[in-house]
């Protein structure tokens, strides 16, 4: 297992997301966030169960009910996630990212 760690603005679009789905129904935003959580988790145990991206990012769909993308890079000890994008946004907006404090967030 390597441990995730994201970017400031992968988090940022999680909350943004989470608010969202909350205003359009209480409780969405919630498990929004559940599904994201269980999704990234699996990708801290199978890092390369998903087919590469470009660039050496992978791509990884969160789940059938919401239409967002986790992009991430493997490296030696963890997952680094750039983004948690929605699918239908400029698709590789995310790709100039690179880790904050070499990729401890």
């Amino acid at each position: 297992m390597k441990p995730a760690r994201l970017h400031s603005l992968a988090r940022a679009e999680i909350r943004e997301a989470v608010t969202f789905y909350n205003d359009a129904r209480d409780g969405l935003g919630d498990e929004f966030a559940d599904v994201v959580e269980e999704a990234i988790a699996r990708i801290e145990r199978q890092p390369k169960a998903v087919s590469p991206y470009r660039n050496g990012y992978r791509k990884c769909v969160v789940d059938k009910r919401f239409p967002y993308l986790i992009f991430y890079h493997e490296y030696d000890d963890h997952v680094w996630v750039a983004s948690v994008y929605h699918s239908s946004r400029e698709p590789d907006a995310w790709m100039d990212r690179t880790p904050e404090n070499g990729g401890s967030n």
